[in-house]
């Protein structure tokens, strides 16, 4: 996949530059190339954002903290005698 995004970025790049000399060449390929990393991590990362959720973890608003655990009151002796 990456490969792929890859050489139609470099690709489309190279169709739209027409340079005017040869010194412009170098700093454009430097700047498509770029632009394809850039292009192929952030696409890498949505296929796979499933696996980087610990990451993303401090994004989400703190929860709140779980509620006591209710204890049962215990019986009072008076109601604990038979008669």
């Amino acid at each position: 996949m990456g490969l792929v995004v890859t050489t139609v970025i470099l690709g489309l790049g190279q169709a739209t530059f027409i340079p005017f000399s040869t010194q412009e060449i170098a700093p454009f390929r430097l700047k498509v190339a770029g632009l394809a990393i850039f292009v192929v991590v952030c696409v890498g990362w949505l296929f796979t954002g499933g696996l980087h959720r610990h990451l993303l973890a401090f994004l989400k608003p703190p929860s709140a903290a779980p509620p006591a655990p209710v204890v049962p009151a215990k019986p009072s002796a008076a109601s604990s005698k038979q008669y």
